[in-house]
């Protein structure tokens, strides 16, 4: 095992930082993840609009087209938005302008979104099935601008003009090209009676959404993360800088099917992740905390369960991970990784038979256990198999903590003895 360690501290840690920091994935992941207060907004008024309690829904029943219509102006639009906070993000990491390149940007993204023939914008592009066209065109954007300011082939103007209007000028003939350059591909797609949107989501969009989608991928990808965490580096948000576009993607799927009345389409979506995969925590460590207070016969584990119960509550579990620690600890880092793998197995075979419903809304991923399963799919059952989950998580962690239980009580032990024989020491003094 310690070799094992050994290879991921100097082999796989150093590549997936790597990967983790590229200039255009962190530009990607930050630009979604100022967009997540806005889905958060937007999956509120979902819930109320389809409260689980039949007494309320019926009374709300008259106002839910109008309480969707906030859901569509948030989730609905996610394709735009991230065409601007992609482009902004990548444009502040060189220090360039990062309002006129996300402003080219979100200008170039509406031509590339195909008309209907009464010149209205064609909804569905706006929201996550416009994303993957958003996330590329932005990095075009602002990639086509930054070439050009390197090869000085921008109009720079006098010292003392105002930095906005220098600044506004010198995107001109940048953001002049970048919108002809996409103009000019739909226009030759349109012979075909295709477009920019359409193409790209076929060849590039569907393909990854359905590998992000299956089982397999997504557990593939939770495994990573745990891998990532038990070393020591933030797994989830590395993991879900690469893979955050699908599996939101996929969530905005599910709460524009509930808002139309259709049946909800995708098992696997962020919320997944966050129910029944993070139970008090990344690993889903809920469980563990609770042996640490209540089954822990070692003080220091006892302590520390009793400082970890309120964060994990909230799904923060740092004084657990480097306070057992289950950071670079061979013995807890089996449990750690396997327990969520387990955990989103269980979750999404009971979905997939229909006996909990599929989640559509998406609340704040510091929402208590039970009540984030509750208001993530308006079903009762779903906070009832998300006990199930925590109840199986434990079962996967007992033994193991059990075993470093007993390590830290010898360890304690052989503390209190070396105390008591220890010559320097006076006995009542």
């Amino acid at each position: 095992m310690e070799k094992f360690i050994k290879w991921l501290e100097e082999y796989y840690a150093p590549v997936a930082t790597r990967i983790g920091e590229q200039r255009h994935l962190k530009a990607i992941r930050d630009g979604i993840v100022s967009l997540i207060p806005l889905l958060l907004m937007g999956s509120l008024f979902l819930i109320i609009a389809f409260p689980p309690i039949p007494a309320l829904a019926k009374m709300v029943e008259p106002y839910v087209a109008s309480l969707c219509s906030v859901n569509n102006a948030t989730m609905g639009l996610m394709g735009l938005m991230a065409s601007f906070s992609i482009a902004y993000s990548l444009a502040n990491s060189y220090k360039m302008d990062p309002l006129g390149n996300g402003l080219i940007s979100v200008a170039t993204f509406m031509l590339a979104t195909p008309f209907t023939k009464d010149g209205n914008i064609t909804a569905g592009w706006m929201g996550s099935k416009g994303l993957f066209v958003a996330m590329i065109i932005a990095i075009f954007a602002v990639e086509v601008q930054r070439y050009m300011i390197r090869k000085n082939l921008v109009i720079r103007m006098p010292e003392g003009v105002p930095p906005a209007v220098a600044r506004s000028f010198m995107s001109l003939i940048p953001g002049f090209i970048t919108v002809t350059v996409v103009w000019f591909i739909n226009s030759l797609l349109s012979l075909s009676a295709t477009n920019v949107q359409d193409v790209i989501y076929k060849i590039l969009a569907a393909p990854l959404l359905s590998l992000g989608g299956s089982l397999p991928a997504f557990l593939l990808a939770i495994f990573f993360a745990q891998l990532l965490w038990s070393i020591g580096i933030h797994g989830a948000a590395l993991v879900g800088g690469v893979m955050s576009p699908v599996y939101l993607t996929l969530a905005q799927q599910n709460a524009a099917a509930k808002a139309a009345g259709l049946p909800i389409p995708n098992i696997v979506c962020q919320q997944l992740w966050d129910v029944y995969g993070n139970i008090g925590g990344s690993g889903a460590t809920f469980a563990l905390v609770l042996m640490l207070i209540f089954a822990a016969r070692s003080t220091q584990l006892k302590a520390l369960g009793k400082s970890g119960i309120g964060p994990a509550c909230f799904a923060i579990n740092e004084p657990i991970l480097f306070g057992m620690p289950i950071v670079m600890n061979p013995v807890l880092m089996i449990p750690f990784i396997f327990a969520p793998l387990v955990s989103i197995t269980i979750a999404y075979f009971a979905m997939d038979a229909g006996l909990v419903d599929k989640l559509f809304a998406m609340a704040p991923w510091t929402t208590p256990p039970i009540i984030n399963a509750f208001l993530d799919s308006g079903d009762m059952r779903s906070a009832i198999l998300q006990l199930f989950c925590f109840g199986v998580t434990g079962v996967i962690y007992y033994p193991f903590f059990r075993m470093w239980d007993d390590a830290k009580l010898k360890e304690e032990a052989g503390a209190k003895q070396n105390k008591k024989g220890d010559p320097n020491i006076i006995i009542g003094a």
